[in-house]
């Protein structure tokens, strides 16, 4: 029988996370480049300017500058303040996956049709994620280890009512989501309600496949290494997930001429004034 604790276990576990983390800053630093375009197109003037760009924007950004701490922390670019690096490398993480959960929040507010009481559910429901994510980072230790040249935390099983948030957190934002749109009829054969309801179900499967795992090791709680394991994927997962999604829908509502989208989009108030003769001045606000 293993023993996942020994020496020998640890180091290749330590190795395994590494090598999961390198790779999924890898994917996070091509998936900025390579769209970083849209938003140099925003502040160019080229694409039309909504206020959710800035959600979009420190969602991918909190996501990059997070993979970097936690290099610096696994690959021991420092042996001192060990804490203080991994806590503030698990804080800019929870940033980037609460700004996409937020854009997903933007989403439900507009479907419906801001019910007071869908808006009050919603924020309550973010910001229990948002109380656990601050909780974790409140109680996250790390040490410097000589034997694995890096900055390991302890005491991992702590994170397990957080993650258990976020997978409850975001399975409650995404049913509110799809009866929103199951409200309307035929809401999954026409137009941009048809672009809602794909993306949102696309988010519920990634949000599962990711973040159930993660749930998984942390009850089982094997060892430090392999309670993180899969959390640099499920960060790399929904941030991508994320940005693709609100690029997908700015770029499906805002095409020039496309009036059936301003139709649409007026019949759920999405927006608060259009004018059909120009469609790119719709205020739309939903991520």
């Amino acid at each position: 029988m293993t023993n996942w604790n020994s020496p020998a276990e640890l180091v290749r576990d330590t190795v395994y996370l590494q090598t999961t983390l390198h790779v999924c800053w890898g994917c996070a630093i091509w998936e900025y480049i390579s769209n970083f375009d849209y938003e140099w197109d925003v502040l160019r003037g080229t694409r039309p300017y909504r206020w959710t760009i800035w959600v979009y924007s420190w969602c991918r950004l909190s996501m990059l500058v997070g993979f970097l701490l936690l290099i610096a922390a696994m690959d021991g670019w420092s042996s001192r303040h060990c804490t203080a690096i991994y806590a503030l490398a698990m804080a800019t993480s929870y940033a980037s996956l609460a700004l996409a959960s937020l854009l997903i929040v933007l989403r439900i507010v507009a479907i419906w049709e801001k019910q007071s009481i869908v808006i009050v559910a919603s924020s309550a429901i973010w910001l229990i994620g948002v109380a656990l994510n601050i909780r974790d980072v409140t109680l996250l230790r790390a040490s410097y280890s000589v034997i694995y040249k890096s900055c390991i935390p302890f005491d991992t099983n702590k994170f397990l009512p957080n993650s258990i948030g976020i997978l409850g957190s975001d399975f409650l934002l995404l049913a509110l989501m799809l009866v929103g749109i199951l409200r309307k009829r035929g809401a999954s054969q026409t137009g941009i309600i048809r672009v809602l309801y794909r993306q949102g179900v696309i988010w519920l499967v990634v949000a599962v496949l990711v973040e159930v795992p993660v749930v998984a090791f942390c009850i089982l709680d094997i060892n430090e290494p392999l309670v993180l394991m899969f959390q640099p994927v499920e960060l790399v997962s929904l941030g991508i997930c994320a940005g693709r999604m609100y690029r997908g829908l700015m770029d499906y509502a805002l095409r020039p001429g496309y009036r059936s989208s301003i139709t649409e989009l007026t019949s759920m108030r999405f927006s608060t004034r259009i004018t059909l003769s120009a469609p790119s001045r719709e205020t739309f606000f939903t991520g």
